[in-house]
């Protein structure tokens, strides 16, 4: 497992703030990786020596810097990244370091234990917190009740494990590598990375934390990636960093001559400066300023930068409230609750319809209070967010009063059947390999709902269509969260799928039409289609870009497309007779499974085309992916 930390300073890591670390903060750094081992110190003081002496002749004069590294150890870090493919599926996992208290998340308000038992700590909640089953939301999760409300969340209950011995340590460890008594402790996602092929941004942690347990696999790279914009070798204002960074990247070119891994070590510093400008542009203004936040705002717009990047991790931490639980932990909600919504709002809506976040902590607290807060319990909460989550309750909430003989509430479910899901359903990989056991699985998924869209019902004929065309980055709806797929295709929007379909190629001539002005969204895709001969206009130099698209002329459209096909047998639609500009297109149309007509054999050429009618059509050419 190789880190590597992008922040730079003038020492190297600065934590955004000083204060005693609890046990919790403890287990979690002894759990991470980060640059502040004695080879980080090590390659910091190699770069302060190199850029001082001058590239390769700094390498040079430090031949003993690394006298114990092995061979390999510093690996190409970044490289050309390469984009997920069109069937990959990101997850984000967010922390809770600490062990939240889920009784005060998904609160059993209703029921008489929950008042009894947690007495000035039971939180206060009305019906607009409700979730069914006598639960309701901490009214401090607003944004998170309302996605809820509109099916994309699912609250897993009661999920623990059966060796929870109540310590952050072995609870976290337990939690984070999904294996326990591990040789070489590996994490559940690292193990996935491993035999996933990502690229090397495939893996991001984002926080002061370095690289937790959950990301550390035997061969994967992870990049530790601080939340602010001070990534090593990103800013190039100052010449004399501009002139330092750039020889750093030069100089694993330099060859020979530089010490016994010279090569090794200044490759990798080469990479680390390329990595921090091809993820710098996730910093752009008007994110918020801190907190979960930040580093959610952050994670989405690396996601959003689309170069490779497939798993995330942020941590929260505060989660410990043995005393004073009340404030702190209604603060947590209140920034969780913002991270989430920074989250989800910053990220595109093709990457968004590809993202789930799994939410998570290594134990839950006791049912009965202490004085001012809770102690170490069992029994936890885990919450799935995004478009294609199966949302509603899922799990056995857990008894207030048949508790174990330490006063703690009895899981239900193996936390690692949500990780087998996550694996299997979301992430298409072998989850019993992963977690080294058969976890049963649960129904946390839902393939028919890919979609960003409220409008586009679960079993809708046009679903599946519609949610590939938002995976894919061929529609965004026509508004956030619309998709209209009852309204008709304009000839606009269809010049822009296809040109989508293609790929936005670029470098067409103005087609001169004088209803096509520059600068719509249209425009470059009707310039390419008239250059592409898939279309002429409709007469008079004019292409009439609002007008409806008829089925006669998608036929053509599609079949022009695909350069105009010959050889299909006659449809034999009796509204489609021999001789129409769209026959030959409308028998490939059937010919190739695109179209089966409405019925009564008759293709209906002159009805207009619906934007859900157009998803498909467009879905069973791409051959139904």
């Amino acid at each position: 497992m190789r880190t590597i930390s992008l922040s730079r300073s003038g020492g190297g890591l600065i934590p955004p703030r000083l204060s005693l670390p609890t046990e919790a903060d403890i287990a979690l750094a002894k759990l991470s990786r980060s640059d502040g081992t004695s080879d980080g110190i090590a390659r910091r003081r190699f770069l302060q020596g190199a850029l001082a002496a001058g590239g390769v002749a700094g390498l040079t004069a430090f031949p003993g810097m690394f006298p114990n590294v092995a061979p390999g150890l510093l690996g190409s870090v970044a490289g050309a990244a390469t984009p997920l493919g069109s069937a990959q599926k990101i997850l984000v996992t967010v922390f809770l370091n600490g062990g939240n208290d889920h009784l005060n998340t998904l609160i059993p308000a209703e029921n008489g234990a929950y008042q009894s038992a947690r007495g000035n700590l039971a939180v206060s909640v009305d019906g607009s917190t409700s979730v069914g089953e006598g639960l309701h939301l901490h009214p401090n999760l607003a944004g998170l009740k309302s996605r809820f409300d509109s099916g994309q969340v699912a609250f897993i209950r009661g999920v623990g494990e059966s060796t929870d011995d109540h310590s952050h340590f072995t609870s976290m460890a337990t939690w984070m590598s999904g294996i326990q008594n591990q040789i070489q402790p590996t994490g559940w996602l690292g193990r996935y990375q491993d035999g996933a092929a990502l690229d090397n941004l495939g893996a991001v942690a984002i926080g002061w934390s370095g690289v937790p347990l959950t990301l550390q696999g035997v061969n994967s790279t992870a990049v530790a990636l601080p939340p602010n914009g001070s990534l090593f070798g990103a800013d190039r204002d100052e010449r004399w960093e501009r002139y330092g960074y750039e020889a750093i990247s030069d100089i694993g070119k330099a060859g020979g001559g530089i010490g016994a891994f010279g090569s090794q070590v200044a490759g990798a510093w080469g990479d680390a400066v390329d990595t921090a400008q091809q993820i710098s542009p996730a910093f752009v203004a008007g994110l918020p300023e801190d907190g979960l936040a930040r580093e959610l705002a952050v994670a989405a717009q690396v996601i959003n930068l689309n170069l490779g990047t497939q798993l995330v991790n942020v941590n929260l931490g505060g989660f410990d409230t043995h005393d004073s639980q009340r404030p702190d932990h209604d603060d947590l909600m209140a920034d969780l609750d913002a991270g989430i919504e920074a989250f989800f709002n910053n990220l595109l809506p093709a990457m968004a319809v590809r993202t789930s976040m799994l939410v998570f902590s290594e134990f839950g607290r006791r049912v009965e209070r202490n004085s001012t807060g809770t102690d170490h319990g069992t029994a936890g909460l885990m919450t799935l967010i995004g478009p294609a989550v199966n949302g509603g309750l899922h799990g056995t909430q857990p008894s207030l009063t048949n508790l174990d003989n330490r006063g703690d509430m009895h899981h239900h479910l193996d936390f690692r059947s949500v990780y087998a899901s996550i694996l299997e359903d979301w992430l298409d990989a072998d989850s019993t390999e992963v977690l080294g056991a058969n976890y049963p699985k649960l129904d946390l998924y839902d393939a028919g709902s890919l979609s960003l869209f409220g409008d586009v019902p679960q079993g809708a004929y046009y679903a599946p269509a519609v949610g590939w065309l938002a995976l894919t980055g061929i529609t965004t709806g026509t508004a956030p969260g619309v998709f209209s797929p009852d309204e008709n295709v304009t000839r606009g929007q269809m010049a822009t799928f296809l040109w989508r379909y293609r790929g936005e190629p670029t470098g067409a001539p103005n087609a001169g039409f004088s209803d096509v002005p520059a600068g719509r969204y249209y425009t470059d895709a009707v310039d390419w289609l008239y250059q592409q001969k898939i279309t002429t206009g409709v007469g008079g130099n004019r292409y009439a870009p609002d007008d409806p698209v008829t089925r006669g002329q998608m036929a053509t459209f599609l079949w022009r497309l695909e350069g105009s096909p010959g050889g299909s047998p006659a449809s034999g639609f009796s509204d489609v007779p021999a001789g129409q500009y769209y026959s030959s297109a409308v028998d490939w149309l059937l010919a190739q499974g695109i179209t089966t007509g409405v019925g009564g054999n008759r293709y209906a050429p002159d009805d207009n085309v619906t934007r859900g009618q157009m998803a498909t059509f467009l879905w069973r050419l791409a051959g139904t992916p």
